[in-house]
């Protein structure tokens, strides 16, 4: 049950401590008190979320941000000095990263936002806003694809240019087509595509029309002249005034809503249509009324999450698969204490004024016009973006000292008697290859202390690793041994290599080790196989049956694929991963002789090349956002299979893979993993562990190594049989050529010298 609680002394305490502004006169139209003191209330905590996110990296924040600050600027809101002075040079900071990075930087609703300011959107802070319009195949979703044709409308003459008439028709006719016979608008390109493998074609009835509808409508505005325009918005305007409730407001996901609310006052707003109109006018509530049916303007210590605004019950969807009928549930609720009773519980709320802001400000600025001075702003001046790392200094800084790094991080583990996890083995397991990867040459020192850790490690739980199955055997460790020149076979009389020989492990689950498995087998000499009596051949054809197992019809891997199909799931749909995709054909490469591994390689990689995105890089499961982590699986994979880095399959848009990864480099942070992060990059401090985009040592060492092989032309196949470690490796240690000439020329001078003394010597006998 919605509540709407006021409380006039807290409101009025609430407005002491962040208000200390003076309330213009409010607008006519429908307009209410209550909602003016819910705008400026809104409104400074809008601002506190600007302030506190203005240089996160994710765009959907720079997004929601760019509309606030629109919202902020039209309906004349009363900010701090400077606040938009910070905003536009945090945005200028986005757009240089998103130019270093290669990237087209469309924010939907930057370019509105920056025209309502009077400022030039061909060039601001050297950016032309407009060139992300010049690349509309590169935007997908069909509310970013809208605001694009609100964008062009509102650039003015820079959006009138015959350049962007084809752009502008083509947004149309989409928007159009999107419409159904109902009235409402539909998505086209949001179902997720695990769902549509699982069988669910559609959405529920009711789920994000309303948004989308109103959206629309508030798109088509400008064009209400064209006849099937105005034709699109009468529907439109039909369908959302039968699906209006008795509150004023909407549904999203079978309750009320208060986003659904805020985008049918910007579509009023848009098109003129006043609270009153009668079509939009419920048992004697507007939409205004619905939506401020879910404004709370005070806040409580009762609360877990105490909060103030606009809000949504907080409650997750799902659809259920697993129990009958199937179908949309809400998968959970979350609790809070009511504010009125500590004793009892209501459904938690979740405060989405940035949100809502949009539409309820909008809506008071259509109301009544607001004037906003352009003088005092600074705009920010331009960035010169266009600087190359230097690969291989960054390796060689990266790697010097970075033996004595590791053994300071696990010198511990020498005298702390415990059990070891696995996760411990693997980590310093993948630290000790990337000193193997990046060519570092240990002292004595280094590989005694390094072995002696190792050593440790694994007799602190030997039982446990080697007496149970493939979860507790940590993949890598047999190759980081050898680097350390142990035998993997006997440590303190432990056997590691029986482990990986144990194919009674090879049981229907689901376990990312069979990879790990393949890589540990093929870096032992055969010749040790041959003389434990192993058939190798027959063990990996055994680990590479149950591998291929996981391989999807589409040439995807997924790691649950072969468990379902083994245990007679009905449901054998299917969620690709690229990167574990890379990784297991990455895994197979050593056994691409045998036809059907081939066989198996050969799909991999037509479905690799199917789902790299149009800069060269990869996602992660998601399919949309690029992923730094599975970029640089992809090269790895490349690499194992001598695949050339301008192999046709794998160019996009004449962006290699190499182009790709490197965009994911940020000077004075490293390789950043994902730049959809709710964090700035000079405080990555602040997110949790698991959440933290910074790429491992591991990985930015073997980033840095294919970038500088890459850069020297020495990626793919060369021929020699050296990796691109090797030869990395040796170009870090090799002497310049300078040096080698003076060398010479000294060598020289000496031997002439050397040979005057001995004739001198001769004559003098």
């Amino acid at each position: 049950m919605r509540k709407h609680i006021t409380r006039l002394l807290t409101t009025l305490l609430a407005l002491v401590m962040l208000l200390p502004i003076v309330a213009q006169a409010a607008p006519t139209d429908g307009w209410t008190d209550e909602a003016e003191q819910a705008y400026q209330t809104v409104t400074q905590l809008v601002i506190q979320r600007v302030s506190e996110s203005k240089d996160y990296l994710a765009t959907a924040t720079q997004e929601e941000n760019a509309k606030a600050i629109y919202a902020l600027w039209t309906s004349g809101a009363t900010v701090p000095g400077g606040f938009y002075d910070e905003y536009l040079q945090a945005l200028a900071d986005w757009l240089d990263l998103a130019v270093k990075r290669g990237k087209t930087a469309y924010i939907p609703g930057a370019i509105r936002t920056v025209a309502a300011m009077g400022l030039d959107v061909t060039d601001f802070a050297g950016h032309d806003l407009m060139d992300a319009l010049r690349k509309p195949e590169l935007v997908e979703a069909d509310e970013d694809r809208l605001d694009m044709l609100l964008d062009l409308d509102a650039a003015g003459d820079a959006g009138k240019k015959d350049e962007f008439s084809a752009l502008r028709e083509q947004l149309l006719t989409e928007a159009l087509a999107r419409q159904q016979s109902s009235g409402e608008f539909r998505y086209t390109s949001k179902w997720p595509a695990e769902l549509k493998q699982k069988g669910v074609d559609d959405e529920p009835d009711r789920f994000d029309y309303i948004l989308l509808t109103a959206k629309s409508a508030q798109a088509l505005a400008p064009y209400q002249s064209r006849k099937d325009v105005s034709a699109a918005i009468d529907k439109a305007l039909t369908y959302l005034s039968e699906q209006q409730l008795p509150s004023g407001g909407f549904v999203k996901y079978g309750d009320e809503d208060v986003e659904e609310d805020a985008a049918g006052l910007e579509m009023l707003a848009a098109l003129g249509i006043s609270l009153a109109d009668e079509r939009f006018t419920k048992d004697g509530h507007t939409v205004l009324d619905g939506m401020m049916g879910w404004y709370q303007d005070f806040y409580f210590e009762e609360a877990p999450k105490p909060g103030q605004g606009f809000y949504r019950k907080n409650a997750n969807w799902g659809y259920n698969t697993y129990y009958k009928p199937l179908g949309w549930v809400k998968s959970s609720w979350r609790s809070m204490y009511d504010p009125d009773n500590s004793d009892e519980y209501v459904i938690e709320r979740k405060y989405i004024n940035e949100a809502a802001f949009s539409g309820f400000s909008l809506f008071r600025t259509a109301a009544q016009t607001w004037n906003t001075s352009t003088a005092d702003l600074v705009v920010p001046s331009h960035s010169d973006t266009d600087v190359k790392p230097d690969y291989k200094q960054l390796l060689k800084q990266k790697t010097d000292g970075m033996a004595e790094q590791v053994i300071a991080n696990y010198e511990y583990l020498l005298t702390e008697a415990r059990e070891i996890t696995v996760g411990e083995i693997a980590s310093f397991s993948s630290q000790i290859l990337a000193l193997q990867n990046a060519n570092v040459t240990l002292t004595k020192k280094e590989d005694e202390k390094l072995q002696e850790i190792m050593t440790a490690m694994v007799e602190a739980s030997s039982e446990y690793y080697l007496g149970r199955t493939s979860s507790t055997y940590s993949a890598g460790a047999v190759r980081a041994m050898q680097y350390l020149g142990m035998d993997p076979g006997d440590i303190n009389g432990l056997d590691y290599l029986a482990v990986l020989t144990n194919t009674d492990k090879l049981v229907a689950t689901s376990t990312y080790d069979f990879n790990g498995f393949m890589e540990d087998i093929a870096a032992v000499d055969p010749v040790v196989w041959r003389s434990r009596g192993v058939d190798v051949g027959a063990v990996v054809d055994k680990y590479a049956t149950r591998i291929l197992a996981d391989q999807t019809p589409d040439g995807g891997f997924d790691s649950y694929y072969g468990v379902n199909i083994a245990q007679g799931h009905a449901d054998t749909s299917w969620r690709d991963d690229a990167r574990y995709t890379a990784e297991t054909l990455t895994a197979l490469a050593p056994y691409a002789d045998k036809e059907y591994v081939a066989k198996a390689i050969d799909a991999g990689l037509e479905y690799l090349s199917s789902v790299q995105l149009a800069d060269g890089s990869f996602a992660n499961m998601s399919k949309e956002t690029p992923d730094g982590e599975v970029t640089l699986a992809v090269l790895k994979m490349m690499e194992a299979l001598d695949i050339s880095l301008e192999d046709e399959r794998f160019v996009k848009n004449g962006n290699t893979v190499a182009d790709a990864m490197q965009t994911f480099y940020v000077d004075g942070v490293g390789f950043i993993s994902n730049f959809d992060v709710e964090a700035p990059l000079d405080n990555l401090e602040i997110l949790p562990r698991y959440d933290n985009p910074n790429m491992g040592v591991s990985d930015t060492i073997s980033a840095l190594t294919y970038l500088q092989a890459a850069e020297n032309g020495k990626f793919g196949p060369d021929g020699k049989g050296s990796s691109v470690f090797e030869v990395v490796g040796a170009a870090l240690t090799e002497t310049p050529l300078g040096a080698i000439l003076l060398a010479v020329i000294v060598v020289a001078i000496l031997a002439f010298a050397m040979v005057r003394r001995y004739r001198r010597i001769k004559r003098e006998q």
